[in-house]
């Protein structure tokens, strides 16, 4: 089975106490993953949110210095699990993720950690046309839900280095095929979410918009291929697996040469 997923294009509204979300009903990019897929990639992803956050307010609590590196991913993987919330028709889930977003965004991870231990995964029956608010502006959402690409001392989800890992053309890392399909679905929903989020660059004429969301379309539409395959469990084409992360591999650097900024 799979779902259509809606990044709904739209704007949202920062209110000074936190964060109101609005959706639109605008023409919307879509995903087609197996629901079993999301599911997988939910339980994965909401075990991170309650280990993360859990350790930040714990930081806080003790006046601890809080690293960006360790938050943004958080953030980045909030809005995922908003995401898979949709796809899945799990309403709870997708709520109770969204609070966990705005308490990051407050800095509040006390009451985040408070909603993450909430978080459980009850898929139910996705509707048609799922509606999923973008909380923030564009420039935060890009930045949130590109973080956990990153991993090692910044605390993201590694998916960068274990993509490149498993590419490499000596000594490559085993290819799990359990392992891939959560990292495929999460690269299909960022790229997803990036494609409605572009960056300055990104917007400063037509040609590099478009540029832009082919890239975010070859990215999404490669995902999907690789979360179809690996989802095959033994039976998948380690292989083709390979080959298609590295053609993903290379639209992610293709992407990056030409907008991200230096840092």
């Amino acid at each position: 089975m799979t779902h259509p997923l809606r990044i709904l294009l739209g704007c949202a509204t920062l209110v000074a106490l936190g964060v109101g979300f609005v959706a639109s009903s605008a023409t919307a990019e879509s995903l087609n993953l197996p629901k079993d897929s999301y599911k997988k990639a939910a339980e994965a992803d909401v075990k991170f949110l309650q280990t993360r956050l859990a350790d930040l307010a714990k930081k806080q609590k003790a006046g601890d210095r809080l690293l960006d590196g360790q938050i943004k991913p958080a953030l980045g993987v909030a809005l995922l699990v908003i995401a898979y919330g949709d796809a899945l028709g799990d309403a709870p889930l997708q709520d109770n993720a969204m609070k966990v977003a705005e308490a990051i965004d407050a800095k509040d991870f006390t009451k985040a950690d408070e909603w993450a231990k909430k978080l459980a995964v009850q898929p139910g029956m996705p509707a048609a046309a799922g509606k999923l608010p973008k909380p923030f502006k564009d420039d935060l959402i890009l930045m949130a839900v590109m973080s956990p690409f990153r991993g090692g001392t910044v605390g993201g989800l590694n998916i960068e280095r274990d993509i490149r890992d498993m590419t490499k053309m000596t000594n490559p890392a085993k290819i799990d095929p359990a392992m891939v399909e959560i990292l495929a679905v999460r690269t299909a929903v960022i790229n997803a979410y990036g494609f409605h989020s572009p960056n300055e660059k990104a917007r400063i004429n037509p040609a590099n918009l478009k540029k832009w969301e082919k890239y975010s379309r070859d990215s999404i539409e490669l995902s999907n291929q690789i979360a179809t395959e690996a989802g095959k469990g033994a039976k998948a084409d380690t292989a083709k697996i390979k080959s298609l992360l590295t053609t993903l591999n290379a639209r992610c650097t293709e992407c990056h040469n030409d907008f991200r900024d230096d840092e």
